[in-house]
C-alpha cells in the first residue's frame, strides 16, 4: 500500500493530501480483491423492507464493493489538484440513510437495482491565501464567496425495473433483490424479496459455518495405502484404524475321529481411535498403511498411520484360526491396538473348532461393523466387513483333501480433518 511522505518544514501542497486519499482508495480496493476476487461485486446491509400500504420498498443503510475507476474526473483543480485517473480499481459505495423505492405496477417480477456513482459533496466557502497581500484571508477563490465541494464519495441510488438501467460512467449497476408482485396487488404485504447472489456471509459467519461443517462432516475411508494431504485450515485430525481380519483354519477329514474335521475361525483386527494435532506446514502428510485380510490360516495385516516420522496409532491384524493338534483347533485371537487417544480395543476372537470328538462353530470374529465369516462345510466363508475374521472349514470332499478356511477382511482407516 502506498503512503505519502512529508517532511518537517516543507510547505504542504494540496496534492499531498489528495494523494493520501488515492493511496487509501487503492489499498482498500486491493484488499477487497483479495477477499472477494478481482472484478467481483459484494453487498452488505441494504435490508429490503416491503410496504404494507403501497407498492414500495425501503432499502436500508449498507455498502457495496464493485469495480470502478480511481477518479473519473479531476479532483481538486483550480490550478492544482490531481488529474483524472481512469484506472480500474475496486470501489466502495455507501447508502447512509434508508431510501424508498416505488415499484411501477403489479403482475411483474421487478429487480431492485443499486446505481453506484461517485460525486462531489459538502460545499463550503473555504479561506484562501492572498499571495499579493499575505495578511489577508480571502473567502473563496479571488474572495468571491463561492463555495467548493470538500468531499468526493461513492453513493448509490435505487430503482425497481425489469431490465438493468444504463451503466454510469466509472460506476456500477448492481442487482440486489427480486420482488415478484402479484397481478392486481395494491400493497406488498406478505411478499418476501429474494436477495441476489451479491450478499456474501460475513467473516464471522463463514468461520462459524466452516466450524459446523467440519464438526458434522462425515468420515472418509482409506481402503488402500496412501498419503493424505492436510488442508490449509486443519489443525487436528480424527483417525480410526482397523487391522485386517485373520483367516479361518482349514479342514481335511470327513469324521472328527479320523483327523482335522472342524477348523476354528480367525480373529478380528484391533481398533484404535484418536484425535491428533497436525500442522498444514508439514508437507509430508499422513502416511496410511492398510492391513490386508489374512488368507486361510494366515493372520491379518497391521493398519497404521504415520505423521512427521512417528506412528500416531496402529491396529494389528487378527490371528489366524489354527490346529494346535490333529484334532484340536483354537480360534484366532483378536488384534491389539495402540496409540489411540479415545480408545484402544482388541479385536474379537474367532470361535473354536474341534476339540477331539467335540465340534464347535468355528466362526470368525466380528469386526467393528460385524461381517464375520461363518464356518462352512468344505470351506469356511470369508469376512465381509472391515477387520472381520474368516470362518473355519469343517468336513471335506474326502479324507485327506484340503478344504480352506475363509479369508479375513482387510482393515481400513476412517478420518476427518478438524479446524
Amino acid at each position: 500500500m502506498d503512503r505519502a511522505i512529508v517532511y518537517a518544514g516543507a510547505i504542504p501542497l494540496d496534492t499531498d493530501v489528495l494523494r493520501m486519499g488515492r493511496y487509501a482508495k487503492e489499498g482498500l480496493g486491493r484488499l477487497g480483491e483479495m477477499l472477494y476476487g478481482a472484478n467481483s461485486v459484494s453487498a452488505s446491509g441494504l435490508v429490503c423492507s416491503v410496504s404494507s400500504s403501497d407498492l414500495s420498498v425501503s432499502i436500508g443503510t449498507g455498502s457495496i464493493l464493485a469495480p470502478g475507476m480511481m477518479d473519473q474526473n479531476a479532483i481538486g483543480a483550480l490550478g492544482g489538484g490531481l488529474a483524472a485517473d481512469q484506472s480500474a480499481v475496486m470501489c466502495q459505495y455507501f447508502n447512509d440513510i434508508p431510501q424508498r423505492v416505488a415499484l411501477p405496477g403489479s403482475g411483474v417480477n421487478f429487480t431492485i437495482y443499486a446505481i453506484c456513482t461517485e460525486s462531489d459533496h459538502d460545499p463550503v466557502v473555504l479561506p484562501f491565501f492572498n499571495a499579493a497581500k499575505p495578511t489577508q484571508t480571502m473567502a473563496g477563490v479571488d474572495n468571491n464567496g463561492a463555495s467548493l465541494p470538500t468531499r468526493r464519495s461513492g453513493t448509490m441510488s435505487f430503482v425497481a425495473a425489469t431490465t438493468a438501467p444504463p451503466l454510469p460512467t466509472g460506476g456500477a449497476v448492481v442487482a440486489l433483490y427480486s420482488v415478484n408482485v402479484p397481478a392486481g396487488a395494491m400493497t406488498l404485504a406478505g411478499i418476501v424479496p429474494a436477495p441476489g447472489s451479491v450478499f456474501f456471509p460475513t467473516i464471522p459467519e463463514l468461520a462459524t459455518t466452516r466450524l459446523l461443517q467440519q464438526a458434522v462432516a462425515p468420515y472418509a475411508f482409506c481402503h488402500s495405502d496412501m498419503v493424505l494431504g492436510i488442508p490449509a485450515w486443519a489443525t487436528r485430525v480424527e483417525l480410526r484404524a482397523i487391522g485386517g481380519g485373520g483367516g479361518g483354519a482349514s479342514s481335511n477329514a470327513l469324521d472328527p475321529a479320523k483327523g482335522s474335521f472342524s477348523g476354528s475361525g480367525g480373529g478380528a483386527g484391533g481398533d484404535a481411535w484418536g484425535v491428533y494435532d497436525i500442522d498444514p506446514v508439514v508437507q509430508d502428510g499422513l502416511a496410511v498403511t492398510i492391513g490386508a485380510g489374512g488368507g486361510s490360516q494366515n493372520s491379518g495385516g497391521t493398519t497404521l498411520v504415520m505423521y512427521n516420522g512417528r506412528t500416531l496409532l496402529q491396529a494389528t491384524g487378527g490371528s489366524a484360526g489354527y490346529f494346535y493338534a490333529t484334532q484340536g483347533s483354537a480360534g484366532g485371537g483378536g488384534g491389539a491396538a495402540t496409540g489411540g487417544t479415545i480408545w484402544n480395543l482388541s479385536g474379537g476372537s474367532g470361535g473354536d473348532g474341534q476339540c477331539a470328538a467335540y465340534v464347535f462353530t468355528g466362526n470368525g470374529g466380528d469386526g467393528p461393523w460385524g461381517g464375520a465369516g461363518r464356518a462352512g462345510s468344505q470351506g469356511g466363508l470369508s469376512g465381509t466387513k472391515f477387520g472381520a475374521g474368516g470362518g473355519g472349514s469343517y468336513s471335506t470332499t474326502e479324507d485327506g483333501a484340503h478344504a480352506a478356511g475363509g479369508a479375513g477382511y482387510q482393515g481400513c482407516v476412517m478420518y476427518r480433518f478438524l479446524p
